[in-house]
């Protein structure tokens, strides 16, 4: 069951922005706080203004495929509400730059793109400057959503937005090379989606759990902010991360995500390889790392699933560092009902940066660094009294948690997963108390 531990920032970034979520009364105005004077994120992921220009309306009843692949610089798809249901043989491929792909209601499960496990991928998007928002893919043997370059030349900009991503087979979306790695995707953003693997979907897996979230190689600039991902993980096998960027990875930020029941959550680098992207100037002192100066802040991470605990490789992970040179990881939140093998956990002497005031359930590992990182008020063991209802998944702190006011002000960050500020004497964790 999904589970949802930041009603208002959640229901913020919700693609279903006119329903109340969890009988949650829905708040029209537009200050900064609830009606109990909460906090609450504005803005962040409102519904896209109304198309201009050259709009191309397209129905169940037409060709899919034939429609998107015949959009040109600056026309808007706008797809009614219903089942798109495609062939097995379908490709839809994304070649003309700024365009958009987008549902008409607003309202992410009013519009479905269904490969009925069939069909290999949803959206392959091959350009620059690509906009899909609105829409639910679900069902592909591959990838829902399959970003990378051709033709050529690289590409950038593409904006991946309020999306509901849906048992995809391999990553939900995918974000790659192209032309045998001297092609890239990068200046991106994924955004206030949802992204799930579920229990009908978890048997179509292959390939020793190769599925996950959000998986990049060798990508530059990509925000990945607000999201809810979810279920990446297999009876037998070891999923990929629930966000994951590696081969390369360069000045990503990860921040005020949700991930709930994934074996593996954030991954910066893997293993310590020297397959991937090459800088001109020479990062980490010219160093081949696997991550270069990659961010995750502000991020909930919570396992809770009995299942997910029996399967072979359980909960993994919350946060892994490998390979991930001058990586800043603060104000993280990983809770777990039963213990990980690293609550978060960092390795490889091209390792270093910063990961400062996280608040974790568990264990902060160290499993073998030899570069310089900063690792500063990091409160490890803490008890379930720590949190809001660990049982209802709420992971906002509660009155008398050590991690209040307990914070490093030196590496902190100014707001917090609410998008609210933190005071002079900043808390441990994603969450800043408010009394």
């Amino acid at each position: 069951m999904t589970r949802f531990f930041l009603m208002l920032s959640l229901a913020a970034c919700n693609p279903q922005p006119d329903r109340p979520m969890d009988d949650e009364p829905v708040d029209t105005d537009t200050s900064d706080t609830d009606d109990t004077g909460t906090a609450a994120v504005v803005g962040l992921c409102d519904v896209l203004p109304e198309p201009t220009g050259d709009v191309v309306n397209i129905s169940p009843s037409d060709d899919l495929e034939a429609a998107l692949e015949a959009l040109t610089t600056g026309q808007t798809a706008l797809l009614a509400a219903g089942t798109y249901a495609l062939a097995s043989d379908a490709y839809i491929s994304l070649r003309a730059d700024g365009v958009t792909v987008r549902g008409a209601t607003g309202r992410a499960e009013d519009v479905v793109i269904d490969g009925n496990w069939q069909t290999q991928f949803g959206l392959s998007v091959n350009a620059s400057d690509v906009v899909i928002s609105d829409l639910t893919l679900q069902r592909f043997y591959y990838h829902p959503v399959h970003v990378t370059p051709s033709a050529g030349r690289s590409i950038s900009g593409v904006r991946l937005y309020r999306l509901r991503i849906i048992d995809g087979a391999e990553q939900a979306i995918k974000i790659n090379t192209g032309d045998n790695g001297t092609l890239f995707a990068d200046d991106g953003e994924v955004a206030c989606s949802h992204l799930e693997l579920t229990d009908d979907g978890r048997p179509h897996v292959r390939n020793n759990c190769y599925t996950g979230g959000v998986d990049a190689h060798q990508a530059r600039g990509w925000g990945i902010r607000d999201n809810h991902i979810e279920g990446f993980w297999c009876d037998s096998g070891l999923s990929e991360h629930g966000v994951h960027f590696w081969r390369g990875g360069r000045d990503t930020v990860i921040e005020r995500n949700t991930l709930v029941n994934n074996a593996r959550g954030i991954g910066l680098g893997l293993g310590q390889d020297t397959v991937g992207r090459r800088y001109s100037d020479s990062p980490c002192g010219g160093a081949i790392a696997q991550s270069y100066a990659e961010t995750a802040v502000n991020n909930l991470i919570f396992a809770d699933d009995a299942a997910l605990f029996a399967s072979t490789s359980g909960f993994d992970a919350g946060i892994s560092l490998e390979s991930a040179c001058d990586a800043t990881v603060l104000h993280n939140t990983v809770v777990s009902t039963q213990a990980p093998f690293s609550s978060i956990e960092y390795r490889f002497d091209t390792t270093r940066g910063t990961v400062a005031n996280n608040l974790v359930s568990h264990n902060v590992r160290d499993r073998g660094v030899g570069g310089p990182l900063t690792v500063a008020a990091n409160l490890a063991d803490a008890p379930s009294s720590c949190f809001a209802s660990v049982g209802a998944g709420n992971l906002h702190l509660a009155a008398g948690c050590a991690a209040i006011d307990a914070a490093d002000a030196g590496h902190t960050v100014p707001r917090d997963v609410d998008d609210t500020l933190r005071d002079s004497t900043p808390d441990i964790g994603a969450d800043e108390f408010e009394d």
